[in-house]
């Protein structure tokens, strides 16, 4: 897709990403409510994309998969809040199916077998930026709803962990790729890579180390404060990313 909007590729790959972390999650072992919750701020989401996506390129078919996904959304949270899990959990998958579509035709624009790692990039990141919020939010439930098992959290702490790793071998990948070009140096700004690096690998990677170590003590309050640092870390290296794919395909 040429001209992606990053505002909206930034906010797919989030509301993709939620909805991962919600499938993967008991709706026996966590409240309906937290669905509910989660399924909002997907649809929040989805309609700053779908706004993004209709100034910059109008109607297209991009637009018209973020109004499915934003439909499936409004229709997930009503299934959550009367109680119909079967039903939610259906629409969860269409709004699966739906973003999952954009961010294929987001990496089509992509040089010839390029865009199976764009695909890739840009799915990870979600499951990373995702599974992120998702955990955090979870821990901070933890406050209001102490008698909930730990698994839930261990879950969705584990698919950070997965997530993070497969980010940094992509990422490294990327960046061999673009800094063995005609120069053999990295030609993009190096404060944007320093920052992708830094605070999206290193610093995401440290802090949620931290945080599976005091979930795995039940220390709940305490794995929910070291979260809000990993939401901040992986939130500015994955813009850091996002500016650095929409800085190449300017180029």
């Amino acid at each position: 897709m040429v001209g992606v909007p990053m505002l909206s590729d930034f906010a797919v790959r989030l509301a993709f990403g939620l909805v991962v972390a919600l499938a993967l999650t008991s709706w026996r072992a966590v409240p309906l409510r937290f669905f509910r919750i989660q399924c909002q701020i997907a649809l929040v989401v989805l309609v700053l994309a779908a706004l993004s996506q209709a100034t910059s390129t109008g109607t297209t078919l991009a637009f018209w998969l973020l109004v499915a996904a934003g439909g499936a959304a409004y229709l997930a949270i009503v299934s959550w809040g009367l109680g119909l899990p079967t039903v939610a959990m259906g629409m969860d998958l269409v709004i699966l199916g739906t973003t999952g579509a954009w961010l294929f035709l987001a990496s089509r624009g992509s040089e010839p077998g390029g865009w199976a790692l764009m695909v890739a990039d840009r799915v990870v990141s979600g499951a990373l930026l995702g599974g992120t919020l998702h955990s955090m939010l979870l821990g901070h439930y933890y406050l209001i709803a102490p008698a909930m098992t730990i698994s839930p959290l261990a879950r969705s702490l584990d698919l950070i962990v997965a997530a993070l790793a497969a980010r940094c071998v992509l990422g490294g990948v990327g960046t061999w790729i673009l800094s063995n070009g005609s120069t053999g140096t990295w030609a993009g700004d190096p404060a944007i890579l320093a920052m992708r690096w830094g605070m999206g690998f290193v610093g995401a990677g440290a802090s949620v180390v931290l945080a599976r170590r005091t979930a795995a003590i039940r220390s709940t309050q305490s794995t929910t404060g070291i979260l809000y640092i990993t939401t901040i870390f992986v939130l500015f290296g994955e813009l850091a990313s996002v500016a650095m794919t929409g800085l190449e395909a300017a180029g």
